[in-house]
């Protein structure tokens, strides 16, 4: 992987079962994530969780909301993660950075 993130790992592993299936994983060891406090109460962040359906604390078990935000969070990550390497392995990153860039002000 020429595209380092500490919070990103990848691993690409042989199925034991010769399948040719291809495991990708996303480890993100120490992610800090709340619904309730701090600025979870303000309009534009509160929205945002319940459209996530993880606004508040949970009612029947503790802590469920945030892990499940841990978990959305992790799989955005993934997602952004093989797009990455989807480019790259495509050779399409850098011609979308020269295509896309923005231009210089005149």
């Amino acid at each position: 992987d020429a595209v380092a993130e500490a919070a990103f790992e990848a691993d690409a592993d042989a199925d034991p079962r010769d399948t040719h299936d291809l495991r990708i994983a996303c480890t993100m060891p120490s992610v800090e994530c709340g619904t309730v406090g701090g600025g979870t109460g303000l309009s534009a962040q509160h929205a945002c969780l319940q459209i996530l359906g993880v606004a508040g604390a949970s009612q029947t078990e503790p802590g469920a909301n945030a892990a499940r935000l841990a978990r959305i969070v992790c799989a955005t990550v993934l997602c952004g993660e093989l797009s990455l390497m989807s480019a790259l392995s495509s050779n399409h990153l850098i011609s979308a950075h020269l295509a896309l860039n923005r231009k210089p002000a005149k």
